[in-house]
């Protein structure tokens, strides 16, 4: 079964198949896992947290004791994490933003870069 796009994605304000790396079906599971009701994250990095994407710091004595990334079983983030994997080959862009921070970082941590800033392009202004 095929649904329109017109159909889709009614009631939002971004077409999400336009990013690069997220097609009808990644839209459509960011989509049920989110919703489209943004009202609910204060900004867009308050998402991107909720999402797993940034690092967490904990802090004792004034030292950082770690930063990694929190645990979550976000079905949304593991789509737009896959979506990431779609990038390295990827003319556009973020493909070039992704093999920069791989090169860079490694291509695990380089995976959760891209998708710190996606919640801004679908969050309304």
């Amino acid at each position: 079964m095929t649904i329109s796009r017109e159909a889709g994605f009614c009631g939002i304000s971004v077409d999400l198949t336009k990013i690069d790396g997220i097609g009808n079906n990644s839209a459509l599971k960011i989509i049920a896992e989110i919703g489209i009701d943004m009202s609910r994250w204060k900004s867009p990095k308050h998402l991107a947290s909720w999402l797993g994407l940034c690092p967490g710091t904990k802090v004792s004595g004034g030292k950082i004791l770690s930063s990694r990334n929190k645990q979550v079983a976000n079905r949304a983030a593991a789509t737009l994490r896959m979506a990431a994997f779609t990038l390295f080959n990827s003319k556009s862009a973020l493909g070039a933003y992704l093999r920069r921070q791989s090169s860079r970082l490694g291509a695990p941590k380089a995976i959760n870069q891209p998708h710190i800033n996606l919640p801004d392009w679908f969050m309304p202004c």
